[in-house]
């Protein structure tokens, strides 16, 4: 039963405002952090940039901005402990798997365990936001059967990433994944944010939040739909073979990738950069048609969608971010099964900014439910049952 007066949220508490952060607005085709939308940022800052944004709520000069560069080239390398972690887990586990496990390991040695002070939160953040790329990285390595390739101390994020990482084939390939990372960096109270910010309300520690925040970014309906939408493009095969492929699904009411958001009803303004990439990308692929594949898919979508009923038309209201950016990491040579991986590395650091801002200004988040069960159960002796 809920407290006497209180009206039930609607389910998936859609449109209920939890809180207040000055970190990022989020609405209809709009995406700002900190004041600075979107379109100002990708192509032309370099992520280390907007995590200093993120961070700290203003971008920062040369002077601040060299610091922090060099901060996190301090905090890339990996300790003994966790490169034997990483080794032991990579035989078997997921990238998913693997980050959350070694991020969750770090804050055995990391010399901040359980000090929520600002000062103490903002070197984690460092720290955390400088390893990830390192722990994917090598984890993309062994489960090639290759060694890891240590941190290059004079690249910046992006490129020691795709160094390290062995996706230097392309030579746009850091330039790139230096926007998708930005593209990806921030988005207000999703599901894995809110989970961090939930677990930081009962004063758990940066390393605790962010942990639980990859155990809810794991889930297909947050992260994951890139892997599903290089499967249904597999499954489509060709271009024309689109449209009976889109009435059969409609009629089966099979889940498109890819596709629908719960805030962006007409727009996602990230999409329109990764569709550019993809584009550009798809020039000098070689394997099947996946560009022409999903530009047909779009269409035939959108062609169909007053046809559907309102519920089903709400599913695939927009191209999300996902969609193209399935596409643009298999042309740069990223395994689909490692999109949603390749997402938390951008937003590594929208996550502690949001610990941060919790343990700042802190209450535990504690809703109340409405309760739908049964009433006035009598205790029934076992030998009677």
């Amino acid at each position: 039963m809920a407290v006497e007066g209180s009206k039930a949220a609607p389910k998936g508490l859609e449109g209920v405002v939890a809180t207040t952060t000055a970190i990022c607005s989020v609405s209809d085709n709009f995406l700002q952090y900190r004041g600075y939308r979107i379109e100002e940022l990708v192509g032309k800052a370099e992520y280390e940039e907007v995590a200093y944004l993120l961070l700290n709520g203003e971008l920062p000069n040369k002077e601040e901005l060299r610091d922090f560069k060099a901060e996190l080239t301090k905090h890339r390398t990996l300790s003994p402990f966790l490169r034997g972690l990483l080794q032991e887990m990579s035989e078997t586990g997921t990238g998913m798997d693997v980050l959350r496990t070694v991020v969750s390991a770090s804050a055995a040695e990391d010399p901040g365990e359980g000090d929520n002070s600002r000062e103490a939160e903002y070197a984690k953040s460092i720290r955390l936001t400088a390893k990830l790329p390192t722990i994917l990285a090598s984890y993309i390595r062994r489960r090639r059967g290759e060694q890891p390739v240590p941190p290059d101390q004079t690249l910046g994020h992006a490129a020691n990433f795709v160094k390290m990482a062995g996706l230097d084939a392309n030579p746009r390939a850091a330039e790139i994944l230096n926007a998708c990372f930005i593209l990806q960096a921030e988005h207000g109270l999703n599901a894995s944010t809110f989970t961090a910010r939930v677990v930081a309300g009962t004063n758990a520690d940066m390393h605790a939040a962010v942990t639980a925040a990859f155990g809810a970014l794991k889930g297909p309906l947050h992260g994951g739909a890139t892997d599903g939408t290089m499967k249904m493009l597999d499954e489509i095969g060709s271009p024309d073979h689109v449209d009976s492929f889109v009435d059969k699904a409609i009629a089966q009411k099979y889940k498109f990738s890819g596709f629908g958001h719960r805030v962006y009803l007409t727009e996602d303004p990230r999409a329109k950069f990764l569709r550019r990439y993809a584009i550009e990308l798809s020039k000098e692929w070689k394997g099947k048609p996946y560009f022409e594949i999903q530009e047909r898919l779009a269409k035939a979508i959108a062609e169909r969608r007053a046809k559907m009923s309102p519920a089903a038309a709400a599913k695939v209201n927009v191209v999300n971010v996902d969609y193209y950016a399935a596409t643009t990491y298999t042309f740069l040579g990223i395994p689909a099964d490692l999109g949603t991986s390749i997402f938390a590395v951008g937003r590594m650091a929208g996550w502690c900014a949001h610990v941060m801002e919790q343990h700042a200004d802190n209450r535990l988040i504690r809703p109340e439910s409405e309760y739908t069960g049964p009433n006035g159960k009598r205790w029934v002796p076992l030998a009677e049952r």
